[in-house]
């Protein structure tokens, strides 16, 4: 199959083309690089440098007759989305409904949106989830809550086949340490570096972390087997940011400092999903526990910092 990754040169979209590669599709990458990376593009991945706003977008989608769009370019820090949402809505609604449009139009098979648990703003069900009430507590999750609305309309309306993937906190090798999200990636720099990390917040908030491979894993399921409609792609479980210092401590057999500073304005105090449905239906599960994914993931910086 002939696939576009959008944000195919970010952290999470080039190991989804990767994933695609070795599978033996044929894939072309769009990404305006204003968070990804061209040494992140996949050996093999045909690179097209664009923005999914630009005016030519559509018409690039149409003119290429994709079989598949994975979708991953997006903005995604969720203080920069609350203090600039209408940036952060001109990317994840603009943008998305720009290629959900340029899919239909151009007759794409079947299109992935990577989306998040953010839409769902504080967790009142653990783990949750598909059910779980829809209450997004920063303009990220609400701009992430209307793209999966619009591929809804497109599948419901238009009969457009469209899964969305729910991430909770991905990490691994590429992620960024400079921006704002990845806390693991953002710690592990700073520690390398002999200096200090901030914890916003007592440490005691808890995510669900899942390694990028299992996450790259789950999009090549979807593309497989085309299942229909939105999902949560995460490990079931829980560790608090204290627990991830204390992992990456023993990673780096080293000591490293952290301070508190003031939690997050939009940051939910847990974040715990079940993948018991997309389980269900694709057989998919992940299998990278957080202890061997913080290890490898520590292993690779490493190698990178000694190049």
């Amino acid at each position: 199959m002939k696939i576009l990754v959008t944000g195919g040169a970010g952290f999470i979209g080039s190991h989804v083309a990767e994933a695609y590669l070795r599978a033996g599709h044929d894939v072309v990458i769009v990404d305006d690089l204003s968070m990804g990376f061209l040494e992140n593009i996949p050996d093999g991945a045909r690179f097209v440098q664009m923005s999914i706003n630009d005016a030519a977008f559509q018409q690039f989608v149409t003119a290429e007759q994709f079989d598949a769009i994975n979708h991953h370019a997006a903005h995604m820090e969720l203080r920069v989305s609350v203090d600039k949402p209408v940036h952060d809505a001109t990317i994840n609604i603009l943008g998305s409904l720009s290629l959900l449009e340029a899919a239909r139009a151009s007759g794409v098979g079947h299109v992935i949106l990577a989306s998040t648990t953010a839409v769902l703003g504080e967790f009142i069900d653990i783990p949750a989830t598909e059910s779980h009430p829809v209450r997004p507590i920063a303009p990220y999750g609400v701009s992430k809550r209307a793209m999966e609305l619009y591929a809804d309309y497109e599948r419901i309306t238009h009969g457009m086949s469209v899964t969305t993937l729910r991430y909770t906190n991905v990490y691994g090798p590429r992620q960024n340490p400079h921006g704002e999200s990845g806390v693991i990636a953002i710690f592990l720099e700073k520690f390398m570096k002999g200096a200090s990390a901030v914890i916003h917040g007592d440490g005691t908030q808890e995510r669900d972390y899942i390694h990028v491979d299992d996450v790259a894993a789950a999009n090549l399921v979807a593309l497989e087997q085309r299942v229909q409609g939105t999902f949560h792609i995460c490990r079931n479980s829980a560790a608090s940011v204290n627990d991830v210092v204390h992992a990456l401590r023993d990673a780096l057999s080293r000591e490293c400092v952290v301070q508190y500073g003031p939690a997050k304005a939009g940051d939910p105090a847990r974040t715990r999903a079940s993948h018991d449905l997309f389980s269900s239906c694709t057989g998919w599960k992940p299998k990278i526990d957080l202890h061997n994914g913080i290890s490898s993931t520590v292993a690779w910086f490493l190698r990178q910092g000694a190049e």
